[in-house]
């Protein structure tokens, strides 16, 4: 069983990295032609996150209800019952989106007001249309969030993950053959494409496991009820968080020039953490849901611990390494077209403040789910206004002594008091989950920080000897990566880490029962 979760999580991460790789080309593509300064760009930044942002915390508490209640019809093979649910969960759930999208559109002539872009006439009325175009994909976040419940419940994990992977190309072929004539008005078009294709591609898969959609709109159903009492706490937890998301984007747009690099810096760290993360609670979410709806509470804690601890073993150095590469990184992956070296500064000024808090993000993430797991909603609630407090506060504080960079720093700071606080509780409420996790944060960090030293000492001295051609970039940063990543397994293998020991374990026998097959 074990074996089997772990080549399932395996598998769906090695696809959703492959395509939020693709999605951070694809803002590559239009940022080097665009610039990340100027009204236009900036505007587009601020379009394509908003709905996002509002749409969010309904889409969480949707796939978080969604996958439960499917699930335990697939499992008892009543797929008569789960297609009625499904049936009414889709349709109330796309009424309900397309409400929520005229209303964004109606709200369109009044949030430029709140932001930098009031300045001119000009840009407000950009921005009112930019808002305008990109709120309706919010029908189709809807439909995607539900689909992806639908298909992991089946067991699909695959197809989940590769969503992203048509809007990033549709991005990067408009921008290499339509931007010239189009600009960024059609890349805003480009882009609400490509979002609607993210729940489209799914509709193939649901097909070939013999769904079919027939309206429903029962709000009495009592899965619908069941789901709506299921539906509240989440919300709550996930409004505060995108509140939170809202709040930085809206602050950040009174600062000239920063909006498109925060947002790309925020998706560079969040794509990074986030494929990983979601590639495990993908897996491991109706795994957790199976142990606790079934009372094994001892496999429940032993999977939440074990996940725990691999997290921390990839997180912690993902951390240290980050802060040691963020300029060589940014020069091979930005410093392109109209990317300039003032903008690569203070992209690594917002890396070096958002590693800070890529523990506390991926851990949150994780934990929620287990509260999810055990129907203990409303922890992670409270928890998440509690994190919108500490953001905003600290925000407001720390903005007038570093300007914009105190927006990111409060969000680092407020995900790890997040993550801290779900810890303490969660142990508290299931007790012997972290038997061996701070011993694996402390070899962690003890390798970690050799680690560090290691790629900063390279790294000084490819500075001093190599040049700015693309060959230069390439070694500047996978030199130092590749010795760090050597040096840290080395260090936890020395210091008998358990997970470590049977990578490498597996790995020998697998090469000697080639080496005899062959």
């Amino acid at each position: 069983m074990k074996k089997k979760l772990l080549g399932s999580i395996s598998y769906v991460m090695l696809i959703m990295v492959l395509s939020r790789v693709l999605s951070l080309v694809s803002t590559q593509f239009y940022m080097s032609t665009f610039g990340v300064r100027g009204a236009e760009i900036e505007v587009y930044s601020y379009a394509i996150s908003l709905p996002n942002i509002i749409f969010n915390c309904f889409g969480t508490a949707l796939s978080t209800v969604v996958i439960p209640i499917y699930t335990d019809y697939i499992a008892n093979n009543n797929r008569k019952s789960a297609k009625k649910f499904a049936d009414n969960i889709i349709t109330i759930a796309t009424v309900f989106t397309v409400v929520l999208a005229i209303i964004g559109i109606a709200l369109s002539p009044v949030l430029p007001r709140l932001t930098g872009f009031n300045a001119t006439e000009e840009t407000r009325a950009f921005c009112t249309k930019a808002l305008m175009i990109m709120m309706p994909v919010m029908i189709f976040y809807g439909l995607n969030y539900i689909f992806q419940g639908m298909l992991q419940s089946e067991g699909v994990f695959g197809w989940p993950a590769f969503v992203s992977v048509p809007s990033s190309l549709t991005v990067i072929l408009y921008v290499v053959f339509l931007s010239d004539k189009f600009g960024v008005e059609g890349l805003l078009v480009a882009t609400f494409i490509g979002l609607s294709l993210q729940a489209l591609i799914l509709i193939p898969p649901l097909l070939k496991k013999g769904y079919r959609f027939t309206p429903s709109f029962n709000l009495k159903d009592p899965d619908i009820i069941k789901a709506g009492k299921m539906t509240l706490p989440v919300l709550l937890g996930a409004s505060s968080y995108q509140l939170n998301m809202f709040y930085n984007v809206t602050m950040i747009a009174n600062y000239e020039g920063m909006v498109t690099l925060l947002t790309f810096i925020q998706n560079l760290i969040l794509n990074m953490v986030l494929a990983f993360v979601y590639s495990i609670t993908a897996v491991l979410y109706p795994k957790l849901t199976e142990y606790a709806a079934t009372g094994q509470m001892g496999e429940y804690r032993k999977t939440l611990n074990s996940v725990l601890n691999s997290v921390l073993l990839l997180l912690i150095p993902i951390t240290f390494g980050l802060f040691c590469v963020r300029v060589p990184l940014l020069e091979l992956i930005t410093k392109w077209g109209k990317i300039d070296s003032s903008d690569i500064e203070n992209g690594a000024r917002l890396i070096a403040i958002y590693s800070i808090g890529i523990v506390g993000i991926g851990l949150k993430e994780i934990l929620d789910r287990a509260f999810y797991a055990l129907k203990k909603t409303l922890v992670s609630a409270i928890n998440g206004f509690i994190i919108m407090l500490v953001n905003i506060t600290l925000s407001l504080l720390l903005m007038k002594y570093i300007g914009a960079y105190g927006i990111p720093f409060a969000y680092s700071c407020a995900s790890l008091t997040g993550a801290a606080i779900l810890i303490v509780v969660l142990n508290k409420k299931v007790g012997g989950f972290l038997e061996s996790t701070l011993s694996v944060v402390l070899k962690s960090l003890a390798a970690s920080l050799v680690m560090s030293a290691v790629v900063i000492g390279i790294s000084e001295l490819f500075g001093i000897y190599l040049d700015d051609s693309l060959i230069s970039r390439i070694i500047k940063l996978f030199v130092p990566t590749g010795c760090g990543i050597a040096v840290y397994g080395l260090l936890l293998y020395l210091f008998k880490v358990e997970q470590i020991k049977e990578f490498v374990s597996s790995f020998v026998a697998k090469f000697r029962t080639n080496k005899k097959e062959g």
